[in-house]
């Protein structure tokens, strides 16, 4: 990542001079409190994955985490019984996981509700292509 600024609070990256943001990256652990072990098993594949496409950032507040690059390239918020992941694309695409796309000006967001690591695995393609538009 191109850094042009680096909070002097949290010390995190950032492109965007003085962008805004809450400091820290927050705390694994804290999302995954009390979820089911199928909820922690389907994050840690996220997790895991997302690792593999390159650098990522895990930015969790409370149930929530960002996955960023240069830019979020996707969020999930983490449900008692499942993973509700967004992707944002800079296309709309097709897939029978997604229940709801919305887009504005800068890309289309794409939304699942996974309850299982091979519906995750079907929208691994879709999380590569975020990925890369957001390193781009």
């Amino acid at each position: 990542m191109t850094t042009m600024w680096i909070c002097p609070t949290c010390r995190r990256r950032f492109v965007r001079k003085n962008q805004r943001h809450a400091c820290g990256t927050g705390d694994r652990a804290g999302v995954l409190r009390n979820r089911p072990p199928e909820v922690v098993k389907l994050y840690a594949a996220l997790e895991t994955f997302a690792k593999s496409l390159g650098p990522v950032e895990f930015v969790t507040r409370e149930r929530y985490v960002l996955l960023r690059s240069r830019r979020v390239f996707a969020d999930a918020v983490i449900l008692s019984d499942a993973l509700r992941l967004a992707i944002h694309l800079p296309r709309k695409a097709e897939d029978k996981l997604f229940f709801k796309v919305a887009s504005d000006r800068r890309h289309v967001t794409h939304v699942a509700k996974l309850r299982a690591v091979e519906e995750l695995e079907s929208l691994k393609p879709f999380l590569r292509e975020a990925y890369e538009h957001s390193v781009s």
